[in-house]
């Protein structure tokens, strides 16, 4: 009866998206990303996974006339080496799984666009920043080759209106308001934890013409006691096939995981504050691509520091080596093959960043690629 209730439904769907592609003043596009592979971490034994998020979109315009048009997505996440939802919000090759499961997990909004006032979104939509930053990421910010995640990074944020300019000569700029909670008041079960749940805004600034681009974003995470991220972005293309980047990350998170990633209560512990995202980060990251033969080589060096942690009683410094390879078959279907070494100094630093209690960790990823 579930199978057969399934197939009615996607049977209906596609009914109603044929008949809305039948408009010629609107159309609907089913995009995705399939992507697994091979992965294996000093600590870990070897798993299938992915390095680009596996997903299935519904991509929407309808043109409304006066340079206007009403614009919609919705995305679904999963992974494709067993067929269960995806966590867009946490690498997949951490190993990590989301009890709180998005049935809607990637970018999921309604809004307006105009090419002379810019772009409108509301819902669950990218997060500024991190769309941003993970351009000046060769790895793009996935995989085992990305840069280090701060514990306040989102990919993807709620209950939030995000705007959009237009392109001004290179220049633009994004700003985006996310409510919070609505506890707002005294917390009666544990009262050292009200507050909490603050607004969230966020503010991009970015250029980007010829062989110069760069970016800098500032965020204020919601229902995270008001903790902040803020970083830069530069990349330039020397050669028309090489491109140098670099970036700096500054975050400061006071305890609670905001955003998409909210850590569940408990009763004691309602809104889920933890001492161990307590942290203060800096992340500087070097990096860049180079298209060799069919394909492109990836590499990069960064450096992290920690501190204001409940396990430290200093700073902690962390480097991190990434090198990657990805053949391009077709421009929607590649093989890639990365490399990353991370030193982390000690052990209580690795199981902070990787759940491996390693002072170091080496790891390997083989897989392929499809985009439609």
């Amino acid at each position: 009866m579930e199978n057969f209730m399934n197939k009615k439904t996607v049977a209906l769907l596609a009914l109603g998206l044929s008949g809305t592609l039948a408009h010629a003043q609107g159309s609907v596009t089913l995009y995705g990303v399939v992507d697994v592979g091979y992965i294996k971490e000093t600590g870990r034994d070897i798993r299938m996974g992915d390095n680009d998020n596996n997903r299935l979109g519904f991509r929407g315009v309808e043109d409304l006339g006066n340079g206007f048009k009403a614009i919609f997505n919705l995305e679904k996440r999963f992974d494709l080496n067993d067929g269960t939802a995806g966590n867009s919000n946490t690498a997949s090759y951490k190993g990590t799984k989301n009890a709180k499961q998005k049935d809607w997990d990637g970018p999921t909004f309604v809004g307006l666009a105009s090419e002379n006032w810019g772009k409108v979104q509301l819902g669950r939509v990218n997060e500024l920043s991190t769309e941003t930053i993970r351009k000046f990421d060769p790895f793009n910010q996935i995989g085992i080759g990305s840069q280090i995640y701060s514990v306040q990074r989102n990919a993807r944020i709620d209950n939030t209106v995000r705007y959009n300019s237009p392109d001004w000569s290179g220049f633009s700029f994004g700003a985006s308001y996310s409510l919070g909670g609505n506890t707002k008041g005294e917390n009666a079960i544990a009262p050292a934890y009200s507050g909490a749940d603050n607004d969230g805004y966020g503010i991009n600034l970015s250029y980007n013409n010829g062989p110069f681009s760069s970016t800098a974003n500032w965020s204020r995470v919601a229902d995270s006691n008001d903790s902040s991220v803020w970083n830069i972005g530069l990349g330039y293309k020397v050669l028309p096939t090489l491109r140098l980047s670099a970036s700096y990350e500054d975050t400061n998170s006071k305890g609670w995981k905001g955003g998409n990633g909210a850590a569940s209560g408990t009763t004691a512990n309602p809104d889920g504050y933890s001492s161990a995202l307590k942290a203060r980060e800096r992340n500087l990251l070097v990096g860049l691509g180079w298209n060799v033969g069919p394909g492109r080589l990836d590499g990069s060096v960064q450096y992290n520091r920690l501190k204001d942690t409940a396990f430290l009683t200093d700073t902690a410094d962390s480097w991190k080596y990434s090198v990657g390879y990805t053949w391009f078959l077709s421009k929607r279907t590649s093989l890639y093959g990365f490399l990353a070494y991370t030193d982390y100094g000690d052990k209580e630093t690795g199981n902070f960043y990787s759940g491996l209690k390693k002072d170091s960790v080496t790891g390997v990823q083989l897989g392929m690629t499809h985009k439609f």
